[in-house]
């Protein structure tokens, strides 16, 4: 019993399938106009459409800063502060490549608040670097932003400006803002090239180009051009612009920019990458310009203390006669002068650390805090707290741009920053109190140094600290000396060590966008599925398509499949006459393999226009050309049809004889005109209770008395979907013939007609059968075309009663 529910379930999801396909054959013309329709339109939106291209570049930044060494391999520039930052912070690095102001100082420099464009039948483009005229604005004054001005050339030194809007934008110089003016403003005039054209709301001229160009290559060209606010610019830009790491191992990074005209982006990313590099070579010439002014200043005051010292001790071994100093006195100089160089170093290191202190307290709130430099700390946890308190600030930076200032995450970097600053603050206050300690140890060493030199005899005493005053001075000359050399050596390079690997061009072979096959493609899906949809969501699924369906939802059999009538649309066609009465005998002679004559046949259907009148007149006539005896009766006493199809009736009918106003039976019995062998009875619309008439004995005993007078008796009922009168004569049909029709009879149909033969076997055991109306040509049996059939029969039935 198992086997046999999930072999039957195999074979409805297997007749699903089946039917689900032959939907999607049926409508095979509408898959056709749908992918037509669909590629059509993505041909023309791949002409329409503004085309969009990809340049790029590539920066190699060296993060050691090892293509330009400071004098000495080293991390740390003795002394003190280096001229660069050996450690880069490669997100902070993406963050100024990426930044505002760096990609505003790009478009002004190459002047893209002016953009020209050319417009043909069909579009409007955008011409950069080869236009018959040139804008130069006169940036002092207000201009208007965003409204197209058009210029007709009128001759090689004439043209017309138009501008006409109903709103626009005026930029206000003298405060760097704008207004919004809603209003309409129409202006034209003629101009001669190199004329200042002036107005309340713009300022400009307009000049022919200093290269050569055709005019023939704007014939038939509208031309115009759009003055865009700066700002404006930089911000699509920077929405634009993309720098990543070409690899999580290595500094180079790759940057690209994407735009209608790809000339214009590979300037954008030329000139970009240019001033990137300009920038950072400038702030090093800052910094070494600073420290060699400072170095020149020290060395100035240095020189002339040396020299007085130098001075000094000169005169004194001339007046003293103090050529030498003793062994104690010697000795004594050589530590203290160790001592002092000590001591110096100390003091610039607490003076920094306090720098520091000032410089992190008076801007650790800022959003554009700098934070300091790592270079010249020589303490590991101040240099680890620098770095991270970087990172911190890069992460901070970057998550701006995807979440909200009041967001979790940012308060949670908020606090990090928070207490990473006040880890480095107190570092560098311990720093402090330890160099503190340090420098007192030295100045007490000191302090019995000189203890010692104080205890020499007065003239070694004097000579002594005129000596080492001389030596420091000596020292301190010659040491800022080599400093100052070694910041010249590195201002005289002119080497960044950030360079360009790869100049800007073009990405691919050509435009990024729109792709052409990409959209052809999703254009023929787009074709297909919105077919396949309307199949699955719209089109009805429970509507009977083949003879499958009844097969895998109803244990009833089907005993034949009647095919389609083509012969109205051909006025002549044998071969579908024949098929047409080849089923029709297929369904005679099946029948007469499981009844017995005489036999009383009922045919009905669920709902009207099924066929079910039409099978059984052409049954009947099917009967009667084998020679069988054949009885059509209608007995739809509410909308009576037999007649349409057999011809007039003048007379009585069915209804006369069961009321009783006709008495002998042959009175309601008429011959076919044409065919032998067939009768039928008609009848008319009953005026009283059908239910009490068909109930009655009167058609039972007439049905009786007349199975002894023909072979075969056909009833044609009414549709059981509507009313019951076919379960008031289930006792008087041997047969019951249920009619269901091909795209017109619901898959539920079949539950209800199960249900019917329940009812009617209840009483008398007999069979049922379906027969499968209205089958297309190519899945009946009957197609063998030219080949059979061409026996010249005629069609017997009406046409107006054809399926």
């Amino acid at each position: 019993m198992e086997n046999n529910s999930k072999n039957q379930s195999k074979v409805q999801q297997e007749i699903a399938l089946k039917s689900f396909v032959r939907n999607i054959f049926n409508n095979k013309w509408f898959f056709i106009l749908s992918i037509c329709t669909c590629l059509a339109l993505a041909f023309l939106y791949i002409k329409l459409a503004t085309p969009k291209y990809e340049a790029s570049t590539s920066l190699l930044i060296d993060a050691e800063g090892s293509n330009r060494v400071l004098g000495e391999n080293s991390r740390y520039v003795e002394g003190g502060v280096g001229l660069i930052e050996m450690e880069k912070n490669l997100y902070n690095e993406i963050g100024i490549i990426k930044s505002y102001s760096l990609i505003r100082q790009t478009v002004e420099d190459l002047d893209f608040d002016l953009a020209y464009y050319v417009k043909d039948l069909l579009k409007t483009k955008e011409a950069y670097g080869y236009f018959p005229f040139e804008v130069k604005l006169d940036k002092s004054k207000s201009q208007i932003y965003g409204s197209s001005f058009k210029v007709d050339i009128l001759s090689k030194d004439k043209y017309r400006l138009t501008l006409e809007t109903d709103k626009f934008v005026v930029s206000n110089p003298s405060n760097n803002t704008t207004r919004t003016i809603e209003r309409g403003l129409a202006f034209s005039e003629e101009f001669y090239f190199g004329d200042t054209v002036e107005h309340d709301y713009f300022n400009f001229e307009i000049n022919r180009p200093d290269y050569d160009f055709s005019d023939a290559d704007f014939n038939e060209m509208e031309l115009s051009f759009i003055v865009n606010n700066l700002d404006n610019v930089a911000n699509a830009y920077s929405g634009n612009l993309a720098v990543e790491n070409i690899d999580i191992q290595a500094s180079i990074f790759k940057l690209s920019s994407t735009g209608p005209v790809v000339d214009k982006e590979v300037d954008f990313l030329r000139k970009l990458t240019e001033n990137y590099v300009r920038n950072k070579l400038k702030s090093r010439n800052k910094i070494a310009s600073t420290k060699e002014a400072f170095i020149q200043d020290q060395l100035k005051t240095v020189s002339d203390s040396l020299v007085k010292v130098e001075k000094k001790l000169e005169a004194y071994k001339k007046e003293k006669r103090a050529l030498n100093l003793g062994v104690t006195a010697t000795n004594a100089l050589e530590q203290t002068s160790n001592l002092q160089v000590n001591r110096s170093k100390l003091n610039l290191n607490i003076n920094y650390y306090k720098t520091l202190i000032e410089n992190v307290e008076s801007n650790r709130n800022s959003e554009n805090f700098e934070i300091p430099t790592a270079v010249g700390i020589t303490d590991p946890l101040i240099n680890e707290n620098i770095i991270e308190l970087k990172r911190l600030y890069s992460v901070r930076a970057k998550k701006k741009f995807y979440v909200t200032s009041n967001n979790e995450e940012m308060s949670i970097i908020n606090n990090q920053i928070e207490a990473s600053t006040d880890l480095l603050l107190n570092n560098l206050r311990n720093s402090i109190k330890s160099s503190e300690y340090k420098l007192s140890t030295v100045t007490s060493q000191i302090s019995n140094y000189d203890g010692v030199i104080n205890s020499l005899p007065t003239r070694e005493n004097e000579l002594l600290n005129i000596q080492r005053q001389s030596t420091l001075y000596e020292n301190l000359y010659k040491y800022l000396s080599e400093e100052l050399a070694k910041t010249g050596i590195a201002r005289a390079e002119d080497t960044s060590d950030t360079r360009i690997l790869d100049t800007a061009r073009m990405a691919g072979s050509g435009p990024i966008s729109p792709q052409k096959n990409l959209l052809l493609l999703l254009g023929f899906i787009i074709g297909v599925l919105i077919p396949f949809l309307w199949i699955v969501f719209f089109s009805a699924k429970d509507i009977i398509e083949n003879v499958n369906q009844i097969m895998a939802n109803t244990d009833i059999p089907v005993i034949a499949s009647i095919v389609h009538d083509e012969t109205t649309k051909k006025s002549k066609s044998n071969v579908a006459l024949w098929q047409l009465k080849e089923s029709f005998r297929d369904l005679s002679t099946n029948l007469r393999f499981v009844s017995k004559e005489p036999c009383v046949i009922g045919m009905t259907s669920i709902m009207p226009e099924e066929g079910k009148t039409y099978n059984a007149i052409n049954l009947g006539i099917t009967f009667a050309e084998a020679g069988k005896k054949t009885l059509i009766i209608d007995t739809d006493l509410r909308n009576p049809s037999l007649v349409k199809g057999i011809g007039k009736i003048e007379g009585k009918t069915l209804v006369n004889y069961l009321q009783g106003d006709v008495a002998l039976m042959k009175d309601i019995i008429y011959p076919h005109e044409e065919v032998k062998n067939l009768d039928f009875i008609p009848t008319t619309v009953i005026e009283g209770n059908v239910h009490e008439v068909l109930s009655g004995d009167g058609i039972k005993s007439l049905v009786m008395e007349l199975k002894n007078k023909y072979d075969y008796i056909i009833l044609d009922t009414p549709a059981v979907g509507l009313v019951s009168d076919f379960i008031l004569l289930s006792d008087i049909i041997d047969i019951n013939l249920f009619v269901v029709r091909r795209n017109l009879a619901k898959i539920e149909f079949l539950a209800d007609l199960e249900k019917l033969d329940s009812r009617s076997r209840h009483a008398k055991k007999k069979k049922s059968f379906i027969i499968f109306n209205d089958v297309p040509k190519k899945d009946h049996k009957y197609g063998y075309e030219d080949k059979y059939g061409r026996n010249n029969e005629t069609q017997l039935v009406n046409k107006s009663l054809s399926v």
